[in-house]
């Protein structure tokens, strides 16, 4: 699962308003909107110069605690069902792969101390897991 060559990786975190948290994560943090995941509902940002690292903001679902916790660490993968296998192989326990929309599959899993991690594959029209984050 962790050929370092097929990964990427994006934290998620979820926000009760995406322009506020641009504005706030651009300007307070110096990071910069990946294009290719512009849109209402989720925008990833990139760090200056930081390869296959993103941080990807979520509009949160009405009833959801903001700041709660529940943020989710992402690997990106170009397979999500070898990484599921591979996985289950070392004995971790991993959610069903769930095709959420416009390509992306998700699933997801916990460490040792209930943390939420999860696997993402993206569509073919999104980048492949090599290049996420930063691109020149």
């Amino acid at each position: 699962m962790l050929n370092k060559s097929e990964i990427g990786f994006v934290a998620k975190i979820d926000v009760s308003s995406m322009a506020k948290s641009i504005q706030w994560y651009t300007e307070k943090l110096d990071l910069e909107i990946d294009p290719r995941f512009e849109g209402p509902y989720w925008n990833q940002l990139n760090i200056k110069n930081m390869k296959r690292f993103a941080l990807g903001l979520s509009l949160a679902k009405p009833g959801r605690g903001i700041g709660s916790g529940q943020a989710v660490m992402t690997f990106v993968v170009d397979n999500i069902e070898d990484a599921k296998v591979d996985l289950e192989a070392k004995n971790v326990v991993v959610s069903e792969i769930k095709d959420v929309g416009q390509g992306v599959k998700l699933a997801f899993f916990n460490d040792p101390d209930k943390n939420a991690l999860g696997l993402r594959q993206n569509s073919k029209s999104e980048p492949a897991a090599c290049e996420i984050g930063y691109c020149e």
